[in-house]
């Protein structure tokens, strides 16, 4: 499997939380795949435009969840699980020029996420080479 790498680079506990919230993690999963083409805006966190953690903190509050603000403190949040136990909703952080990037998990080596400035909400393959060098951290909000 193309994203075992991603085991080692963590340190988690060996028995992630079973995933058993499905109708709210299929909430969040519709509400972010439906704000695919949504403009970044930097501190954006609605409908207007959304940074990384405004669109993770914006589809996880549609789905009765109050996530914090920043993509560090949405780190701390959850629990932490290896990224072989993603599943659909599970969100995945990676380190780009010293800052934390969040995304969501859609499941088949896949992430919605607000990337950058002068792009859109998209999704994007993380099993590559180039994601796997900034990997950080995999956090199960939902069971």
């Amino acid at each position: 499997m193309a994203v075992l790498w991603l085991t080692a680079c963590a340190s988690t506990p060996s028995t992630p939380p079973p995933v058993r919230d499905y109708a709210r993690r299929e909430a969040v999963l519709e509400d972010a795949l439906g704000e695919i083409g949504r403009p970044y805006v930097y501190g954006g966190a609605d409908a207007d435009g959304f940074d990384c953690s405004g669109l993770a903190r914006y589809v996880y509050a549609e789905a009765g969840v109050e996530l914090p603000r920043t993509a560090a403190a949405q780190r701390r949040f959850g629990r932490s699980i290896p990224f072989s136990s993603a599943a659909p909703g599970d969100l995945i952080f990676y380190r780009f020029d010293g800052g934390l990037h969040v995304t969501l998990y859609i499941g088949d080596g896949k992430v919605v996420h607000a990337p950058a400035t002068g792009q859109t909400v998209h999704v994007s393959q993380v099993d590559t080479k180039y994601w796997r060098s900034h990997y950080v951290a995999t956090v199960r909000i939902l069971n």
